[in-house]
């Protein structure tokens, strides 16, 4: 089988969408060398049942997006937005999220990117052991904070030390199975952060022009009284 360019997949509630997001994003794509990058909102995610409704998620990570855009000159792999687990009526999980991914691009080597501290809570994810059926996984390791298979929960320790990649394009090869490691600058940002910044009446740096009016608008993320 001859396989298509890599395409990764980046999942996440966006609530807000900031610039670590993109940071993320972009470190990825110039490390892996992939050929387009999915920004890919969660619908109703189980794990965390206390976000924005879907329309505002969405049309935020649109604003961003688009911003993002204009703020960089040269792209390393283009952006695009998936909203299938928007279009879900039920609770949204990665691993039906991958296998119909898989389903639609039955050669493309496909990488779900995550932070280190996603891969630390992975044994918590539905039928976990069965991603890298689906995907490779490649983990933004932060400058200062790495981590090794050591520091990992004890049932995902010698699954990470069988499947990380060896070498930085050895996973190509191949449209599943491996970890990946890829290099992330220190970054303080978090949307938990932001949004509290945002509740105490303050402007968070983080988020883009078209973001924060937008928030602004719609008086989001304003205290509860």
């Amino acid at each position: 089988m001859i396989l298509q360019p890599p395409i990764a997949c980046f999942g996440g509630t966006f609530n807000p969408p900031h610039r670590a997001h993109f940071a993320l994003a972009h470190a990825a794509c110039a490390q892996l060398s992939l050929a387009q990058l999915l920004l890919i909102p969660a619908g109703q995610p189980w794990q965390k049942p206390q976000v924005l409704p879907a329309a505002h998620r969405l049309a935020m990570l649109t604003l961003a997006l688009a911003d993002d855009v204009l703020e960089r000159s040269v792209g390393d792999c283009s952006l695009h937005i998936e909203t299938l687990e928007l279009d879900l009526p039920q609770s949204s999980y990665t691993i039906d999220t991958l296998k119909t991914l898989r389903q639609r691009m039955p050669d493309t080597p496909l990488v779900w990117l995550m932070g280190s501290d996603q891969l630390h809570n992975l044994t918590s994810w539905r039928d976990w052991q069965y991603l890298l059926d689906f995907a490779h996984i490649a983990v933004a390791q932060r400058a200062g904070s790495e981590f090794t298979a050591a520091d990992l929960p004890m049932e995902l320790q010698s699954v990470y030390r069988e499947r990380v990649s060896a070498a930085a394009s050895d996973w190509r090869s191949s449209l599943a199975g491996r970890f990946i490691p890829f290099d992330l600058p220190p970054l303080r940002v978090s949307s938990t952060a932001i949004r509290a910044t945002l509740a105490r009446g303050e402007t968070p740096d983080a988020l883009s022009s078209s973001v924060l009016k937008y928030i602004q608008t719609h008086n989001l993320y304003a205290p509860s009284l």
